[in-house]
């Protein structure tokens, strides 16, 4: 019977099972590695991340560093973090976050417990150095030859202190890491040494074949020497006549092989058959670079393929995807041809170092490696260290060197096309097969078993690993068969790419048959996976679903491009095959008016999408939308959806209560095929407007205010009669108030707010804030703090600092031990710890904050200003935390500015439709003025009760500022409105 594997994204993604609490995951070959969170609503980046974070049981100390960030074609951002504990960098510890308008759909990565590892060492850079170089053992280093190292900006390695996952145990080791390059042997490894034992516990190899080695960048003395860029021609070795980039060098006289049209460069230079690398050119007289002088026994024609093909590849990675150089900023491509492993003795080799193209002459049975797929193959690997940095070992080595074969291939189609479109070019699927005499490739992509390599998962030839078997990484095993079982990876892309039907030989076989989506489409989801998904110990289940995510992404989840990716993978046995139903409706988001500042409509909109896999349209569909678990109101929605097709269905939702709703919508059509994906849910945030001088003292269900968790929830913030040891009833004065839970403690790693109404301070002289308040809060670590906002909680600036009079108690910020989560001002201390003011934190006591710059008479006076309390927890210890009561806006009503006790005006900032509300019965003469005086628009309206609300449309209006007046029982008022 087939294994069954448990997969962690299909089509969509969910979580897979959380850490133990000191125990990290260990690599199995019945689950993906990776750590995977989809939010069915999505959150801000830090909100994301402190829910991932929670929900895997890190406690405190963990931080996570933005790296690099991507922008796919659908304005997705995908960003990577670094992960650091107390300091110390986590090897392998990254997340990547994917959002959407600025919020979190989607979090994956690898992230690791370190909190019972001590982090003191117990040998000194120095010992753990030796004991690095005992290991390796050779008889000379790059840094003893001062010109080579500097050559290849490379220096003796002083080592980094960080945390080292044992990926195959669930451990974690306190190491120092040593990058150490020899020259006899030739090597470059990173060597990982613990620091307290000495045990070496992992080398990663730089150079990632045996023979190879790595370089760095052009020094600029050799690039000012060149004056004139010219395009040549090169009858190269193995693709013959093609323009090149050259420049003539005005010191030799002659051609070289320097482009500066492509990023910051590409050059290839002769190491003449020696040991070294040096920096001399090759060079011609007339930029006609012909076999006649350059097929020589030297094959010096292997350079202009060198040199080709590291503009081909430029060109392929910057034309396809608009990626600049190997690391995206423009660096320069190195190549090295004719370099020897050992003087008289031909380097049988090509390799990427981490800085520099290596290229040996071969022998009788492979020559000069110069081949545009070698060196596709080769600067691939520096691809793969800038995006997902695949851990050269077990799987993800596989993977790796899998990938840098499906970039040779992309690459040697575009070279002699031109595109990645049409039928493949002749051999391509052959990796290094011009290196032969006989055309006998290092390996196949279309049948990888020909030549020894597994075509299948777990198949035959495969080479078991050290995450789903017992093998032990090392050279003498090629770090569990990282070439070898890359033979999976590669064929998995020649099926996805031209199509393949068979059994394979998995050990319970498995029969498919794929259609293939063209190279374009499979390079470029096969790319963004590496890309934006792939994290250093990823397996192939993880790359299964990274590019499933990517395919649905692009396309959509039941398109032909998933389905092809989907049975691919199926057909090398990763994963199940596609399953899908003809008929299928599905609700993919709820989106729309949902924070609803001060009485705007609410209008969501319910994204309806064609899920299905047969070709009859939806014409139509029954939607039924619930508030808070009450009665349905039934809708219909008409159109026409072919596959992969969506529409936006928005509607109206009648008046309600202020505070916090839940909006649950259906969808259902005649012979839906798949229920599961039929409803969604959303928060929904009402608010109105509050009364100057009016306390709310939360004693009656009319004093509610907005409360909301930022993971999207309203659990936290509770009103009612506190029933806490220290913040008791008595303490809260045996009135209801509002309470991070009024029975207990709060939770970890909760960040959460209480909203107040909106305000009108336009009228109002010498406007203060003023609230009751006692707390709760573990020092430093737990806090709480105040923001405000002027355009209806669309952004929120803190309120004060912490030296604002009566106000915060801290003015700490983060310091990298503790204070995480301060921001220069803000509430925190246990309820027995002195206040500033006298008595203790767990004493209710009045705070106050004057507005009067907000006021009349201020420098912004603002219309409508709403304000919230913000509580941050962080992911250990819980205390009581905060009640507040008695919450009121205090000031003076000016008469000179109008006689209106209230007069309302919202949203403002407007994008021309706009609220006015207004004390009155009587008829409401409304005027809008321009900035120049001019009368731009005048009704007059009736008002039906003592107040007076009316929603008038200025659509029609420019973007611009102009002033309201409006008119009514004798009195008159005007205030500034802003549409944009």
């Amino acid at each position: 019977m087939k294994k069954k594997y448990f997969l962690a994204l299909s089509l969509s993604l969910s979580l897979i099972a959380s850490l133990q609490a000191q125990d990290n995951q260990k690599v199995s070959d019945d689950r993906a590695y990776q750590k995977i969170k989809t939010f069915e609503n999505p959150l801000p980046k830090d909100a994301a991340i402190g829910v991932f974070v929670k929900e895997n049981k890190l406690g405190r100390g963990y931080v996570f560093q933005p790296k690099k960030e991507n922008t796919d074609k659908n304005g997705n951002v995908h960003q990577r973090h670094q992960q650091y504990f107390n300091g110390l960098k986590v090897e392998f510890g990254t997340i990547i976050t994917h959002s959407s308008e600025g919020k979190v759909y989607t979090i994956n990565g690898e992230l690791y417990n370190a909190s019972n590892l001590n982090i003191v060492p117990t040998l000194t850079k120095e010992q753990g150095f030796q004991k690095a170089i005992a290991f390796k053992n050779a008889k000379k280093y790059l840094w003893e030859d001062a010109s080579q190292a500097q050559m290849m900006d490379y220096k003796k390695p002083e080592g980094e202190l960080l945390i080292l996952p044992n990926v195959k145990t669930g451990g974690v080791n306190l190491a120092y890491k040593y990058d150490v390059y020899t020259i006899d042997p030739i090597s470059r490894d990173e060597i990982y040494v613990d620091a307290h034992t000495g045990v070496i516990l992992y080398k990663n190899p730089v150079i990632k074949h045996a023979d190879k080695l790595v370089s760095s960048a052009e020094t600029k003395a050799q690039v000012d020497k060149m004056e004139m860029l010219v395009a040549g021609t090169a009858a190269t070795r193995y693709s013959g006549s093609k323009t090149i980039e050259t420049t003539f060098d005005t010191g030799l006289s002659k051609y070289v092989l320097l482009d500066n049209t492509r990023g910051n460069g590409i050059v290839t230079y002769n190491c003449q058959k020696t040991t070294t690398y040096q920096s001399t050119h090759f060079q011609d007289n007339d930029n006609n670079w012909t076999s006649a002088e350059f097929a020589n026994i030297n094959k010096d024609n292997g350079a202009l393929d060198a040199h080709w093909g590291a503009e081909m590849t430029y060109d392929f990675w910057q034309n396809i995807f608009g990626r600049n150089s190997f690391d995206d900023n423009g660096a320069q491509i190195r190549s090295y041809v004719h370099y020897r492993q050992v003087a008289n003795q031909n380097l049988v080799n090509a390799f990427w170092n981490g800085s520099v193209m290596t290229y040996g002459d071969g022998n009788s049975t492979v020559n000069i490696l110069t081949s545009i797929d070698v060196c596709g193959h080769e600067i691939g690997h520096a691809i793969c260290s800038y995006t997902a940095d695949l851990a050269y070992q077990n799987q993800s080595g596989g993977i790796n060197e899998g990938y840098s074969d499906i970039w040779g291939a992309c690459i040697e189609h575009y070279g002699r096309t031109g595109s990645l479109s049409g039928t493949p070019v002749a051999n391509v699927w052959k990796i290094a097969e011009d290196l032969s005499s006989t055309g006998t490739p290092f390996r196949s992509m279309s049948s990888p078993r020909t030549y020894g390599n597994p075509d299948t998962y777990l198949g035959q030839y495969w080479t078991p690993t050290g995450d789903e078997a017992g093998c032990v990484p090392a050279s003498g095993n090629d770090q569990c068969g990282v070439h070898n079982n890359s033979g999976v990876m590669n064929h998995w892309f020649y099926i996805l790419t031209v199509g393949k039907s068979g059994t394979n030989n998995a050990p319970v076989p498995d029969t498919y048959n794929v259609t293939g989506i063209g190279m374009a489409k499979s390079s470029e989801i096969a790319y963004l996976a590496e890309r934006d998904y792939l994290t250093p110990n990823s397996t192939y289940l993880d790359v299964r679903n990274a590019t499933l995510q990517v395919a649905g992404d692009l396309y959509c989840p039941n398109s032909p491009e998933v389905i092809a990716v989907t049975n691919a993978w199926y057909a090398v046995n990763v994963g199940e095959q596609y399953v899908g139903y003809p008929t299928d409706v599905a609700v993919k988001s709820v989106s729309g008016s949902l924070n609803v500042a001060c009485g705007t409509a609410i209008t969501p909109t319910i994204r309806i999408e064609n899920a299905g896999t047969g070709t009859t349209p939806i014409t139509t569909a029954n939607v039924s939308y619930t508030i808070d678990g009450g009665p349905a109101t039934n809708l219909v929605w008409n159109g026409n959806l072919g596959i992969c097709q969506s529409d936006d269905f928005t509607f109206p939702i009648g008046t309600l209560s202020r505070g916090t709703h839940v909006l649950s919508v259906t969808t259902t059509i005649s012979g839906d095929g798949n229920s599961a994906n039929n409803t969604k849910s959303a928060i929904i945030i009402v608010n109105d407007a509050g009364v100057v001088n009016q306390i709310n003292s939360f004693e009656s269900a009319t004093d509610v205010l907005v409360s909301v968790d930022d993971n999207g929830t309203n659990n936290l913030w509770q009103r009612g009669t506190s029933t806490k040891t220290q913040l008791s009833n008595a303490v809260a004065g045996n009135s209801k108030v509002y309470a991070t839970n009024l029975g207990g403690l709060y939770t970890d790693g909760t960040k959460s707010y209480l909203v107040s109404q909106c305000y009108d301070l336009t009228s109002v002289q010498n406007p203060m804030l003023k609230f009751d308040m006692a707390y709760d809060l573990e020092t430093d670590w737990d806090l709480a703090y105040m923001q405000y906002s002027t355009d209806g909680g669309a952004n929120w600036t803190a309120l004060g600092t912490g030296v604002s009079a009566n106000w915060y108690t801290s003015s700490r910020t983060p310091n990298g031990s503790d204070c995480f989560n301060c921001i220069g001002g803000q509430w925190t201390g246990e309820a027995a710890s002195a206040h500033p003011a006298g008595g203790t934190n767990g004493q209710k006591r009045p705070y106050s904050f004057s507005l009067a710059s907000f006021g009349n008479g201020g420098a912004t006076p603002q219309s409508n200003i709403i304000f919230r309390f913000v509580f941050h927890s962080d992911e250990a210890v819980q205390e009581e935390g905060v009640i507040i009561d008695n919450f009121v806006i205090e000031g003076t009503l000016s008469t000179s500015e109008n006689n209106f006790e209230t007069f309302n005006v919202w949203p403002n900032p407007s994008n021309g439709n706009v609220n006015i509300q207004l004390n009155t019965s009587d008829k409401v003469n409304v005027t809008l003025f321009d900035i120049r005086g001019r009368k731009v628009y005048n009704n007059v309206f009736t008002s039906s009760g003592a107040m007076f609300s009316q929603e008038v449309n200025f659509n029609s209006l420019e973007k611009g500022i102009y002033l309201l007046n409006v008119e009514s029982e004798g009195k008159k008022a005007t205030k500034k409105l802003i549409i944009n």
